[in-house]
């Protein structure tokens, strides 16, 4: 008989929610040394670190849009709200395509090096 992890950790909701915080911490603590390749690299550790191409993906994608609609929706709230709302909406869907990018390669890097 098998035993069943009763563990709420186990959870795939959990892992996603755990990976998405990984990826905004990242992402905020390498914003202001890294700018633009931030959400590369927190998107090559974090898809290493779920190891599945589509959990890579999806994690980094939505913790990604989510850190950068704070940061840039917190950059034009101090600067007054200079830039057209649809400018500051493609930068963030801009970032989370660069964070998608780096989910992928650290996924890919993880499958190869696990197979």
């Amino acid at each position: 008989m098998e035993s069943e992890s009763s563990s709420f950790l186990d959870a795939p909701i959990m892992r996603f929610i755990l990976m998405t915080l990984v990826v905004v911490l990242l992402n905020f603590g390498l914003f202001f040394v890294l700018n633009v390749l931030a959400p590369l690299v927190a998107g090559c550790i974090a898809g290493f670190l779920a190891s599945k191409i589509r959990d890579g993906i999806a994690v980094t994608f939505v913790g990604t849009l989510l850190v950068y609609s704070i940061i840039f929706v917190w950059s034009e709230w101090t600067l007054g709200f200079t830039t057209a709302p649809l400018d500051v909406v493609v930068a963030i869907i801009i970032m989370g395509l660069i964070g998608v990018l780096g989910g992928l390669i650290g996924a890919a890097l993880s499958s190869r090096t696990r197979s």
